[in-house]
């Protein structure tokens, strides 16, 4: 889906304001993945790097970033990991994030990243380390966002769990709050080999937080809860096939990171009106929104409430039901989780009196 063709383009303006007065927190979301195409060049030229439709300099870069499956988005996205190089690249790639997130009201962001693609390359792990904390540090003082870690494992690397544990019980300190598990979602790449490593994890304090049911049905989403103890669910968007699934994500609050725009950008479904989002939601699961690898899919989080909202007809206390999710779901401490919502709830009563229709 492009940004051009978004149904976002028939929100009116009221429901607009609200999703951009709203605070927000951002809980999906790859930091390799959000690298605009502007930074991304500057970054291939810097180190002397191709990029796919780099030729066509910018507006050509973007053009590459539309994908006719899963493999060619994974070939960008390693095409710019494959630009980062020091400490430098790290700190600008995040401070860049949160510029991106502070224009959406996002105050608090959950990103993954994943560092053994960079150690593969020779990046020292200290290296990674420093320039997420700078980056960090940066985004808090110059945009006002707050940015946590998540360390990604991949999938079909098994033995690269147990270094990307080690790097990310390291990097506590500058901010990781848990391990993600990514990567080809097949029986053929099982869960339970990694069991072990994330019940290692789990009892260090680190929160489990993988991907399931986005490419693969509910077996998926039972193995990341029932082998890995998953905190969150990303995507997750299969588990409809299964009602004792469902029942038990009910039960058990168990959250959904929902990205619809990068569902549709991969093939999952050829447009917002057959995502299951309105099922997901009318069967009581505890969902928020989030943007995925945002420029990859000419989106930000912003536009995902407005698309959604239009695509919908969500009214005001579902907007804002879902930006409270996001703050509810999220692992920010509880004073500033408290902040957060009341500001929120603020926000609301001003635009949205009497749970009537928004008012300028």
């Amino acid at each position: 889906m492009s940004a051009a063709s978004s149904p976002a383009q028939g929100l009116d303006p009221l429901r607009r304001r609200l999703i951009e007065r709203l605070p927000k927190a951002e809980l999906h979301l790859h930091l390799e993945g959000s690298v605009e195409p502007e930074l991304a060049l500057a970054l291939a030229r810097k180190h002397g790097k191709p990029l796919p439709g780099d030729e066509g300099g910018v507006e050509g870069l973007r053009r590459s970033y539309v994908f006719k499956d899963f493999g060619e988005f994974v070939r960008m996205y390693l095409a710019i990991s494959a630009c980062l190089s020091d400490k430098e690249d790290f700190a600008a790639i995040v401070v860049d994030l949160a510029r991106k997130l502070a224009a959406d009201n996002v105050r608090h962001a959950e990103v993954t990243f994943t560092p053994m693609t960079h150690v593969n390359r020779g990046v020292a792990g200290d290296t990674l380390l420093a320039g997420l904390a700078e980056g960090r540090a940066r985004a808090r003082a110059e945009h006002g966002v707050e940015l946590a870690w998540v360390f990604d494992i991949v999938r079909h690397r098994f033995a690269e769990g147990a270094p990307t544990l080690a790097l990310a019980l390291e990097g506590r300190e500058v901010g990781v709050i848990g391990l993600g598990f990514a990567g080809p979602e097949s029986p053929q790449w099982p869960t339970a080999p990694y069991a072990p490593l994330f019940a290692k994890a789990r009892a260090e304090g680190l929160r489990s937080l993988p991907h399931a049911g986005e490419m693969d049905g509910p077996s998926s989403v039972w193995s990341a809860l029932r082998e890995l103890g998953a905190d969150r669910i990303g995507h997750g968007v299969q588990c409809l096939a299964d009602p004792a699934l469902v029942e038990y994500l009910r039960e058990h609050r168990v959250p959904l990171e929902v990205c619809p725009t990068s569902n549709l950008g991969i093939g999952l479904y050829p447009g917002l009106a057959e995502h299951p989002l309105p099922q997901l939601l009318a069967a009581g699961l505890h969902v928020s929104l989030a943007s995925d690898d945002p420029p990859m899919f000419a989106t930000s989080l912003g536009e995902e409430y407005r698309r959604c909202a239009a695509a919908f007809g969500w009214d005001a206390a579902q907007i804002a039901a879902l930006a409270r999710n996001s703050v509810e779901h999220s692992f920010m401490p509880s004073e500033a989780k408290d902040r957060l919502l009341a500001e929120q709830a603020a926000v609301l009563a001003e635009l949205h009196p009497f749970g009537g229709a928004p008012r300028e």
